[in-house]
C-alpha cells in the first residue's frame, strides 16, 4: 500500500548552493531507489537552529513530499542516516491536502497560538 510521505532534513551549513542541489538530489534519488516518488521539493533556506546539532549553529532546511509504499519507510529512513551532508532529518505521514486547513484558517490559527519550543510531532 502506498502512501504519502514528508521528509525534513537539515543540511550542513558550510554546503555552498550547487553542494546542496546535489545532496537534494541525491535523497530524492534514495527514495526513487526504492520504489517511491517525489512529489514536491521546497528548499526552506539556511536557518538557525534552536540548539547545535553535530557542532553546527545553522543548517539548510528542506521538505520533500514523497510517495512510497508503506514497507519501505525504513529503508528511506536509513538511506538517509547514511548521506554525510545530512545533520538531522524527520520522515512523517503527509496530511492529505483536504485535511489541512484553509489559508485562512491558517492565518487566524497562527495569530491565536503562541510560537514556542512546543514539539507538535507528526
Amino acid at each position: 500500500m502506498r502512501k504519502e510521505y514528508e521528509i525534513v532534513f537539515i543540511l550542513r551549513p558550510d554546503l555552498d548552493d550547487q553542494q546542496v542541489r546535489e545532496t537534494i538530489e541525491r535523497v530524492a534519488g534514495r527514495i526513487a531507489e526504492r520504489g517511491g516518488a517525489v512529489l514536491a521539493t521546497e528548499p526552506w533556506g539556511r536557518r538557525r537552529l534552536a540548539y547545535p546539532i553535530k557542532k553546527h549553529r545553522e543548517g539548510f532546511y528542506v521538505l520533500l513530499r514523497f510517495e512510497l509504499d508503506v514497507q519501505r519507510v525504513q529503508d528511506v529512513k536509513n538511506a538517509v542516516a547514511l548521506v554525510e551532508e545530512v545533520i538531522r532529518f524527520l520522515v512523517c505521514e503527509a496530511l492529505p491536502a483536504a485535511a489541512l486547513p484553509a489559508p485562512a484558517a491558517q492565518a487566524q490559527l497562527a495569530e491565536a497560538v503562541p510560537s514556542g519550543g512546543g514539539d507538535e510531532g507528526c
